[in-house]
């Protein structure tokens, strides 16, 4: 042992030696990240991969034309991290060049981060503080304006999965995705949905709402009747990504049983959604837009045998954007049938439909309208009123210095995310993009490298604010506030989900403090206000004017590719539509509910800032455009905001639909606000001439078909019976 110390040699670990276990110390996310070196180590100019070919092995040396042609279209069409990482390299050797005069030929690795020292003004640690909240008055709680038979808002704790009278395979398919006991929303809603009621749930973000509506559909399925394939559940959701999700979810439950499950949304295969859909299966998790394409134009595919239908991220799916298309599944769904809505935000459309669609609902409410989850801390950053532009610089010093991995950075446009996605690539963050402007490849694979860890910042719109279940967020920046409280609450909700903690930032100015003030008012928990250092800021918005031309340059050449491509497609589509009629083919044009006008019409009418004709004259003439600054990035990005909030305002203002009575009325006759313990007896319904007017019920309109009751003619008569029989009769 001796010999081996002295020659320096390290020896083996033996089982009983006792080695001083070190304790990992990881930074909190308060303090700042220092950045890792990495050594430099130039490529040697031998390559381990080469290999020497036998000049016998004709079929190895044989060169393929078409290989090298789809080589040098991936040359011609480089992706935009290979972009980002060339501007990189090539700014880090005219630095090197200039700076330090080192050779030419130096190799750079692309995935290096800055070698330079951390700055001493980037190293300075952020303030966090309590943020107080004012007391004030609360307001009145309005009383309730749906016919709900049931209200459910608590549940079972003891409650387990195997105490619901589930089958032992839907169980097995629980215990494989390690469910061990159900969440609140699960132990409430599942018992009422198997009895077949309909049923409206609210319950915050992350609580397992899937699982919610997917358990008891799974339940009754396995007692449908066979002899015939038919579609029988119907579940509508808002998003390709959230479809894509809650397909996953269903296929792993369902993994035991036989139970055909299809997915029907834009972006992907169109062909083997219609084989799928012809031969009936029981489960369709589609978007409506896809849905209503296959209905018009699938054969032998109709909604006609569907007898659950679910709309998860209901508010969503009931506002204007999807308003028509809502209304035409709807209208082609059966008549008898079960309909659960879910979701984290309860808006007036959900009510409405529920009062008017829904048969004796029963309201699972296990949380409040606008509830977070209750291990998320919320911080907010304060943004100065002539300090707008900071908000780039802001987002990119808390990425790289106190939010390295696992976060999600939400923006309002999509022009707003793509810059930041070149912006932060630039200065060496490891970042990827989620818009409707990218395919749905591109969605998915960006989703799925997030969601592996091979992405640390996800740039996203609200197309991923809603329902999308990734697990490990540990951060949710939001570049500018949302519009209304529900769009911040679902925001938020990206991150804390399951019972575990997390974080949100939200940067906030002058112009966005009343929807911050709604959120304070709501809030059951200490909010926090972080304050970063003028120097830090200053120091990052140096390193944004410093990469603002190769932003510039980079964008340039996407604007090149993507007009090569689209004449590339439209010569393509040219030729197809040549070889179709050389071999006689008819192309047939898709149908659709609405005609080209009226899709035009409702387009224009949900824009949020209405083309004028100044606008449309000035795109004829050349205008000289000054330069476009932080500050007026940051102004478009708040006006969008400010345009949906004034949208919702209006929404909410405008004049409710009459009812057949009015709410106190239907409180007093032992409605949802009238169930009181020990009223037996209900109290009667006192008529009047202009409560009758507007009782549109079938027992109103009888009544006043008939004429008036003997009790009524009686009365009228002062008590005498021969007056009441000639009362209200016509004489002969």
């Amino acid at each position: 042992m001796a010999t081996i110390d002295e020659l320096g040699l390290i020896r083996t670990i033996e089982e009983t030696d006792n080695i001083p276990s070190e304790h990992d110390t990881s930074d909190s996310d308060d303090e700042v990240v220092r950045k890792k070196r990495k050594i430099k180590r130039g490529k040697g100019d031998f390559n381990s991969s080469f290999q020497f070919l036998d000049s016998s092995d004709k079929s190895k040396s044989t060169i393929n034309p078409f290989e090298i042609k789809v080589k040098s279209d991936d040359t011609k069409h480089s992706t935009l991290d290979e972009k980002i990482s060339k501007a990189r390299r090539a700014r880090k050797q005219s630095k090197n060049q200039n700076e330090k005069g080192e050779e030419e030929d130096m190799s750079v690795d692309e995935d290096d981060e800055e070698d330079e020292e951390t700055d001493e003004e980037e190293m300075q640690q952020d303030t966090v503080r309590n943020k107080l909240k004012r007391g004030k008055k609360k307001k009145e709680e309005e009383p309730e304006k749906v016919d709900f038979s049931e209200s459910i808002d608590s549940y079972d704790d003891k409650l387990l999965f195997q105490d619901m009278n589930l089958s032992r395979p839907l169980l097995k398919g629980l215990s494989s995705m390690n469910f061990v006991k159900p969440t609140p929303i699960q132990a409430a809603c599942i018992p009422v949905a198997l009895m077949g009621k309909d049923v409206c749930a609210c319950a915050v973000t992350g609580s397992g709402k899937t699982v919610a509506f997917m358990l008891p559909i799974l339940e009754r399925l396995l007692f449908r009747p066979k002899a015939a394939a038919a579609t029988r559940v119907l579940i509508l959701l808002p998003t390709r990504e959230l479809a894509v999700q809650v397909h996953t979810v269903a296929r792993q439950l369902a993994q035991h049983i036989n139970i055909d499950i299809c997915l029907a949304v834009g972006g992907l295969d169109l062909k083997a959604q219609e084989a799928m859909l012809r031969l009936g299966p029981d489960i369709v998790i589609a978007t409506p837009g896809r849905l209503i394409d296959h209905l018009h134009n699938s054969p032998s595919f109709t909604l006609h045998s569907v007898e659950i239908l679910v709309l998860d991220e209901a508010d969503r799916m009931l506002d204007e954007y999807f308003a028509e298309q809502m209304k035409e599944v709807i209208r082609m769904c059966a008549r008898q049938r079960q309909t659960m809505l879910f979701s984290a935000t309860m808006s007036e459309m959900v009510k409405d439909l529920v009062a008017v669609s829904l048969k004796d609902p029963v309201k699972v409410f296990v949380n409040s309208n606008t509830d977070v989850a209750l291990g998320l801390r919320q911080e907010f950053i304060r943004i100065r009123p002539n300090r707008e532009g900071d908000r780039e610089a802001i987002v990119a010093a808390l990425v790289s210095r106190n939010f390295r991995d696992r976060c999600m950075v939400f923006i309002q446009t999509k022009i707003q995310a793509h810059r930041m996605h070149i912006l932060l690539g630039l200065l060496g963050i490891n970042v990827g993009e989620l818009h409707g402007n990218l395919s749905q490849p591109q969605r998915l694979e960006t989703l799925k490298k997030f969601k592996d860890g091979l992405v640390d910042v996800l740039l996203a719109t609200d197309l991923a604010a809603r329902g999308l279940d990734i697990e490990g967020v540990k951060t949710v920046i939001n570049f500018t506030m949302p519009s209304t409280v529900n769009h911040y609450i679902h925001r938020v909700g990206r991150t804390a989900r399951a019972g575990k903690s997390g974080r949100s930032v939200t940067l906030v100015g002058e112009r966005e403090r009343k929807v911050l003030k709604e959120v304070v008012k709501e809030a059951k928990t200490s909010l926090k206000t972080r304050v970063i250092s003028h120097e830090v800021i200053s120091r990052y918005s140096e390193k944004i004017a410093e990469v603002e031309d190769d932003i510039k340059s980079i964008q340039v050449q996407e604007k090149e590719e993507s007009h090569l491509r689209s004449v590339e497609n439209k010569m393509n589509k040219a030729q197809n539509l040549l070889d179709k009629d050389k071999n006689g083919e008819v192309d047939k044009r898709r149908e659709w509910f609405q005609t080209h006008q009226e899709r035009k019409a409702e387009q224009e009418m949900l824009r949020l800032s209405k083309k004028t004709a100044d606008s449309k004259n000035n795109k004829a003439k050349k205008v000289t455009r000054r330069k476009v600054t932080s500050e007026d990035r940051a102004n478009f990005e708040m006006s969008k905001a400010e345009l949906l909030a004034m949208r919702s305002a209006k929404k909410s203002q405008r004049p409710k639909a009459m009812k057949a009575f009015s709410e106190d009325d239907f409180g007093s006759r032992g409605g949802a606000g009238g169930k009181g313990k020990g009223n037996k007896k209900k109290p009667k319904f006192k008529s009047s001439f202009e409560k009758d007017l507007a009782d549109v019920r079938a027992k109103s309109v009888k009544k006043h078909r008939a004429g008036p009751s003997y009790k009524e003619r009686l009365e009228a008569a002062g008590g005498s019976k021969d007056k009441a029989k000639a009362f209200g009769r016509k004489k002969r």
